[in-house]
């Protein structure tokens, strides 16, 4: 389980229902952090257009919560780190050995140390801590 303090609005993280009801079948899915409380957090599906228009509806769009309990990190994979982007650049992201990984774009370098970043939410919040960008993530739904 992560805890609220961990995740900034924009993290990637797993909604998985089966961490509070073992007996629940939908598979575990990928949401974005959209707004962040001390026991739930509001989200939105990333890669997803979500809308803004004024619809009657949209108080039913507004209102996805899901409680702490049910959510938990997202690891990070050298696939993820390949597919990121940084910052409003594009980026080459070169893996320096099996700890470090570097991003070369044309206004900055940013280089890492993989072994105390085990989730996606940790690599995100680091790289807007360094650099003031947002980390696009490219995730695959899990199965």
């Amino acid at each position: 389980m992560i805890q609220a303090n961990e995740l900034r609005i924009g993290n990637l993280v797993l909604w998985n229902p089966k961490l509070v009801n073992p007996n629940i079948t939908l598979s575990p899915l990928h949401i974005q952090v959209h707004s962040i409380a001390a026991d739930n957090i509001g989200y939105v599906f990333p890669n997803i257009e979500n809308r803004v228009e004024p619809f009657e509806d949209d108080v039913v769009q507004l209102g996805r919560y899901k409680q702490l309990n049910e959510i938990e990190p997202i690891e990070l994979t050298r696939e993820i780190l390949e597919n990121a982007v940084a910052g409003p650049n594009k980026s080459v992201m070169k893996q320096l050995d099996e700890q470090r990984v570097e991003w070369i774009t044309n206004d900055f370098t940013v280089t890492y140390i993989k072994k105390n970043l085990l989730y996606v939410h940790q690599l995100q919040n680091l790289y807007f801590a360094l650099v003031g960008y947002d980390l696009e993530v490219v995730l695959k739904e899990t199965s």
